[in-house]
């Protein structure tokens, strides 16, 4: 096993647990068909982002993720960051108001996308990880 299938396997150990103890996705009715690899845990965990944004300044901002799965995650922030940029995140892993892990991850910009409300909704892919 690589290290990153390792490092993978780990987070994705960690979101599947997160995933059932939450389990938000029951909901009565057909599902939409999923075409995502690995699943993804939709939940508003705290997030701090750092790295160089598109006008080669340091960025460090707060913000929230949208979904997160054991490869990428999906947030939105207000700097613009490039694709193929690398960012360094620590992210609370909540399961409850007092308990959770937190993670400390590096990834790259896989795509930025203008939101109405001016942020920039950020899809990163996660290379690797390391719980705190």
């Amino acid at each position: 096993m690589t290290r990153k299938d390792e490092a993978e396997s780990t987070l994705g150990l960690h979101i599947d647990e997160l995933i059932a103890f939450n389990d938000k996705s029951a909901k009565a009715g057909p599902q939409p068909f999923e075409r995502r690899r690995k699943p993804r845990l939709t939940e508003p965990f705290p997030a701090r982002v750092w790295g160089v944004d598109s006008g080669d300044l340091p960025f460090n901002v707060n913000c929230v993720l949208d979904n997160i799965s054991s490869t990428g995650l999906y947030l939105r922030m207000p700097t613009l960051v490039e694709a193929g940029s690398e960012v360094r995140l620590i992210v609370h892993l909540l399961n409850g108001p007092d308990t959770g892990a937190t993670a400390s991850l590096q990834g790259s910009i896989l795509r930025s996308e203008l939101q109405p409300d001016g942020k920039h909704g950020v899809a990163i892919a996660i290379e690797n990880h390391r719980f705190l």
